[in-house]
């Protein structure tokens, strides 16, 4: 057994608030076959926070270049489908 220290994450919120329907909405929507909501939070997490949790700690050069190209992929694309579900103009 491992004797890493884990980080734990626990998020409540009232299921009528906009914060728990966002979280019932990752709950319960299909978005990646077999992904849980904590992978699908931590997928968030780094798509949003990676780059500058490696540039803090002292990373840079391919080692930064390579993760924040794909937090940038990550974002750009989760842009690309909001725009397209919910019918705005990339150009508004």
């Amino acid at each position: 057994m491992s004797n890493a220290k884990q980080e734990i994450l626990s998020i409540k919120r009232d299921s009528d608030s906009i914060d728990g329907k966002v979280l019932n909405f990752l709950k319960t929507s299909p978005i990646s076959p077999g992904s849980t909501l904590s992978d699908v939070v931590m997928v968030t997490l780094k798509a949003h926070w990676l780059p500058l949790v490696l540039y803090s700690q002292g990373v840079r050069g391919e080692q930064l270049r390579v993760p924040t190209l794909w937090a940038l992929h990550q974002l750009e694309a989760q842009i690309n489908l909001i725009r397209r579900i919910c019918g705005i103009d990339p150009n508004y």
